[in-house]
This record gives structure tokens, C-alpha cells and sequence, in this order.
């Protein structure tokens, strides 16, 4: 049986929070990384860039066929189950980044409770954090990216992405970044801009 792994970051990731025209209403989207392979991360996980992309182009290429996107939950759900009731965001672009081992791409929020949710947040200056939930199996990792950690692990092959969850209370507290949120409600020649706390955290 497989399980649900936690993986936090401690490079930062810039995510962009800024305004788009969506059928001709004004909508929040956040642009940016959303997950890194061939990095130790804070709970001293490694995932291997082959793994990574194998997961990204089972998950994207199952969304094409179904043609409905990838999505993200309001928080964490403690199964590997999609629930609807929680759907929040979804990702209309998502690509494989070969050179920098990542995956990369947009999160729109959904026209649900939910999406509304995070959307008024994100608009109120309320940090917004992705977290992916994935499903998969860990061994030991004895190999130089460790540098010396004795308790280093590396996700194996059979990696699966559920979703790429908007969480509230991520446990990576070194993957901080700047977004900047950009409005034209104060003037239309001006931004007002709001600059947010944005942390990252990746659950595997």
C-alpha cells in the first residue's frame, strides 16, 4: 500500500499573485514553482528528477484525456481520495521545466465556494501556500545530497500526484518568498500593490 509522503522545500519559490480577465471579470491567478526534484528538503526527502517528471507527465497527460484539469483542495485531505466539496483551485497550465528539474505553471481559482474563499483571501494580503499531495514509497538515501544527514530518505519510482492543495499552515518555514499582488482598483494608471508572506511546502 502506498502512502502519503510530506516534503517541504527550502529553496525559494516565487510565486506571482496578479489579476487576469476571465470571461470578462477580473480573477486572481498565482504563477510560479509549484514542486522541485534533486533538492533536500527540510524533512531530509529526495526525489530524483526522473521520478518527478514521470509523476508531472502521468498526472497532466491523465487530465488531458479526461479533459478535466488537475485541481487543488482547501487544505489537506488525509486520504489520496479527490473530494469535490473541496475542489479550490485548478491548474489550466502546468509544463515540466527539464532544465531546472521543476514543475511550473498557473492555479486559477475555481468559480466554488472554495475558490471564492481563496481568492478573497490572497485579495486581502492572507499568504497563500501550495502544498502537493502525492502518493508513493521512500528507502533510505545514502548519496551526496544527504551531506551527512543520517536519516535521509528518496521517493521511488510509482510517484503519484493527487493534487496541488492550497494549505493554511504549511510545516516548511524556510520556503518564504515575496508575491506581489497586483490591483488597478485604486487608480487606472496606478497599481496598488500589496506585497504577501507566500510559503511553500510539498506533500508526498
Amino acid at each position: 500500500m502506498e502512502d502519503l509522503i510530506n516534503e517541504d522545500f527550502t529553496e525559494e519559490f516565487s510565486i506571482l499573485a496578479e489579476e487576469e480577465i476571465r470571461d470578462g471579470k477580473k480573477q486572481i491567478c498565482f504563477k510560479g514553482i509549484f514542486s522541485e526534484a534533486d533538492k533536500m528538503n527540510r524533512n531530509h526527502r529526495i526525489y530524483p528528477r526522473k521520478i518527478l517528471k514521470e509523476a508531472y507527465e502521468q498526472a497532466w497527460d491523465a487530465a488531458q484525456k479526461s479533459g478535466s484539469p488537475i485541481i487543488g483542495e482547501c487544505e489537506h485531505a488525509q486520504d489520496s481520495k479527490i473530494h469535490l466539496e473541496r475542489i479550490a483551485v485548478t491548474f489550466p497550465e502546468l509544463v515540466w521545466n527539464e532544465e531546472k528539474g521543476t514543475i511550473e505553471g498557473k492555479a486559477v481559482p475555481t468559480d466554488t465556494e472554495m475558490g471564492h474563499l481563496i481568492e478573497g483571501l490572497a485579495k486581502s494580503g492572507i499568504k497563500i501556500c501550495f502544498s502537493t499531495r502525492c502518493s508513493g514509497k521512500v528507502k533510505p538515501y545514502r548519496g551526496p545530497l544527504a551531506e551527512g544527514v543520517t536519516n535521509a530518505v528518496e521517493v521511488q519510482p510509482g510517484l503519484k500526484i493527487i493534487s496541488i492543495d492550497v494549505v493554511g499552515q504549511p510545516s516548511c518555514q524556510a520556503a518564504v518568498t515575496d508575491t506581489v499582488y497586483e490591483s488597478e482598483a485604486l487608480n487606472e494608471s496606478v497599481n496598488n500593490i500589496i506585497t504577501a508572506k507566500q510559503i511553500f511546502d510539498e506533500e508526498f
